[in-house]
């Protein structure tokens, strides 16, 4: 048995939303989509042609150049190379509810939730004998076809009861849940064909299935979760509000002692308005609502059988006269393998004031992620594989959320509401070794590139995510050459740069998150405008880095290499602060311009919206690559701008809305 993805320098896990209770309908659905996809030939980045290297061959063949390694003729992957496949959903879900008390003090009822989730995707694959793979290979053609299913069973049981009595109100919710999870992979590859015509349909007639060198494999992993959990909410005179839960919650994929985990969370809210002493304030605020909880939940998320020890083949051996498979253990056994804890604490206040006018929130958020996931170096004896995955890691996460709405004109028949979210955070790394698992720093993101061991990243305990780790630039000198500093301060060449002059020299992660809406109305017509940025970070230009200066590497740069950085005569070839630009941005995301048809007579129709809406129209920033915004700014290695991801067009969309009366 095998999971699908492997752990490599990241903590594990994503955020689970605090309050997982759901709400029902008597009802019962069932969905099933068929998904198809053809011929979309794979595009090998690793090495694109020069464009002054030619396409094809005199005799009309495709070109193949012999250096360097491993470039690829794009024009022939994408011509020739096949990969399609097939996907087909099933979603389904059935739900039932009964009231069974129903008065003006109580209220009783329960339901029961059933949904199944199939997902089946065969995955074909196939590049000829002709192509740039297969000559930088050594065969003629490969041949792949993988076929994969997921499905998931989830039961949940849900009580409701409310109680009433004059200016208290009490609401208690009971649940439990059930969810089972399994996965199952099949497939074959092959390679050395005599005909390219039958692609991946004769995956069987390749030579190398006969030379015994062939690849075949196979998986499956299946989990279950379940949970008991319990809410209260009480409510006095709609003028103070407390809540009180918890969630008891079991998983097969943890360690024998820990496969359990309990998670409570508490929040209590004020309105002052609503107090005696408050008729002063009363003039200005509407509604003044401090606001005060914390909450702990636990994730799951990573493969099954990390708790396990499990045995991997490691190839053939030769015994007594014949060949013997051999097996290893590829995982340890922790019996410990505990939840990741995520813990929330949060102080507001929410406010609407000068007659409702202004509307809005401010909190403070101090967020922690505990007993986080990670690899570390196991100690042999007493274990046997290298490395164990243990719960060790805290990282701190705090910062200030201000949100506000206002609405400028409102007497007027032009009517106007501006509004702003803005946000300041920074992430810590509070925790990274225990008394038994140790672990000076973290390296992450390893840089691009063949034979690389340079990372972007480095992390130690009570550090910053997202500094960047390299060398700090000291400047071009007479030749061309990009210099870096030691740490004596003095400029050295950056072909000479030694590691042990690495520093922090920036960070990916924005201090400042801010957004703008606005919204007009005037008789029928409405207009609605967004606008979004990010300030006070660095982005890391790989462009610039791997395409952008003279002797980057490769048989293509950017023209910008003989214009704006002409001066420049050979590439980095390492992670420093030269490559680094602001990541400022300021754009306008989203502009909607609509009018409203209303009928007189409205037997049938209700109204008619015509709208026109424009995306991307503009970003204003200094930074000379992609689109920052598509950068990711988030997460434990932000502000790498690595080329991936596709540029954001400019869409216009022209719709129209329809309400039936």
């Amino acid at each position: 048995m095998s999971g699908r993805e492997e752990y490599g320098a990241r903590f594990v896990g994503e955020q689970r939303v605090l309050d997982n209770f759901l709400q029902f309908n008597a009802s019962l659905s069932g969905r099933k989509v068929h998904e198809k996809w053809g011929n979309d030939g794979l595009f090998d980045t690793a090495l694109t042609m020069n464009p002054t290297i030619p396409v094809f061959n005199e005799d009309g063949t495709y070109y193949q150049p012999n250096s360097p390694t491993d470039i690829h003729n794009p024009v022939n992957d994408l011509k020739n190379n096949v990969s399609n496949g097939d996907r087909i959903y099933l979603l389904g879900n059935g739900d039932v509810k009964v009231n069974l008390i129903q008065t003006d003090k109580h209220y009783l009822n329960t339901s029961l939730s059933y949904a199944l989730q199939y997902n089946d995707l065969k995955s074909n694959f196939y590049t000829p004998s002709t192509s740039s793979e297969s000559y930088w290979n050594g065969y003629a053609g490969r041949a792949n076809i993988n076929y994969q299913k997921w499905w998931t069973n989830r039961l949940e049981w849900l009580g409701n009861y409310t109680l009433t009595l004059d200016d208290h109100q009490l609401k208690a919710v009971v649940g439990y849940s059930w969810e089972r999870t399994r996965w199952e992979q099949s497939g074959n590859e092959n390679m050395g064909f005599v005909y390219d015509s039958m692609n991946y349909h004769g995956i069987g007639n390749g030579t190398y299935l006969h030379d015994g060198k062939a690849n075949m494999w196979a998986g499956s992993s299946e989990s279950t979760l379940i949970g008991f959990f319990g809410r209260l909410n009480y409510n006095f005179k709609d003028m103070l509000f407390a809540s009180a839960s918890m969630r008891r919650e079991g998983s097969t994929k943890f360690g024998a002692n820990k496969k359990w985990g309990s998670f409570p969370s508490v929040s209590l809210a004020w309105e002052i308005i609503r107090t005696p002493f408050a008729e002063g304030l009363s003039r200005t605020f509407q509604s003044l609502k401090p606001r005060i909880s914390y909450g702990v939940t636990g994730r799951s998320d990573f493969n099954a059988y990390q708790s396990l020890s499990t045995y991997s083949g490691y190839g053939a051996y030769y015994i007594d006269g014949e060949w013997i498979n051999g097996y290893a253990p590829s995982v340890n056994a922790n019996p410990d393998l505990a939840w990741e804890k995520s813990t929330a604490f949060n102080v507001g206040v929410d406010f609407v004031a000068f007659d409702s006018r202004l509307r809005g929130s401010v909190e403070y958020y101090d967020r922690r992620s505990q007993d986080l996931l990670y690899n570390y170096t196991a100690p042999q004896p007493p274990f046997i594989y290298n490395s164990i995955l243990v719960n060790v890691g805290t990282t701190k996460d705090t910062g200030v959320e201000l949100v506000l709405d206002y609405d400028v004109l409102t007497k007027t028949a032009l009517k106007w509401t501006t509004g702003i979210n803005w946000s300041t955070g920074k992430t810590k790394l509070t925790k990274l070794s225990s008394d038994v698992y140790q672990m000076s720093y973290l390296d992450l993101y390893r840089k691009p590139g063949v034979g690389t061991s340079e990372y972007f990243f480095r992390v130690e305990e009570g550090g910053t995510i997202g500094q960047y780790y390299g060398f700090e630039h000291a400047g071009i000198d007479e030749n061309g050459l990009l210099m870096v500093y030691d740490n004596d301060g003095k400029a050295v060449p950056a072909a000479q740069a030694d590691p042990a002059w690495k520093r922090n020299i920036g960070n990916g992660a924005p201090k400042h998150f801010l957004s703008w809406t606005n919204t007009f109305t005037w008789n029928n017509w409405d207009l609605s405008m967004l606008m979004r940025g990010a300030f006070g970070y660095k982005i890391f230009n790989m462009r610039r880095y791997g395409m952008g200066l003279k002797g980057c590497g490769t048989d293509n740069v950017l023209a910008t290499a003989y214009t704006d950085y002409a001066d420049v005569n050979a590439g980095g070839s390492i992670i420093s602060s030269y490559f680094l630009e602001k990541g400022d941005y300021f754009k306008l995301d989203n502009v909607t311009l609509g009018y409203t048809f209303m009928p007189q007579k409205r037997n049938l129709l209700e109204s008619l919206r015509v709208y026109l809406s424009a995306k991307n129209l503009f970003t204003l920033t200094g930074y000379k690559g992609n689109d920052p915004s598509i950068v990711t700014s988030t997460g434990i290695t932000p502000g790498i701008d690595s080329n991936s991801a596709y540029p954001q067009a400019f869409q216009l969309t022209l719709g129209v809305t329809v309400r039936f009366h």
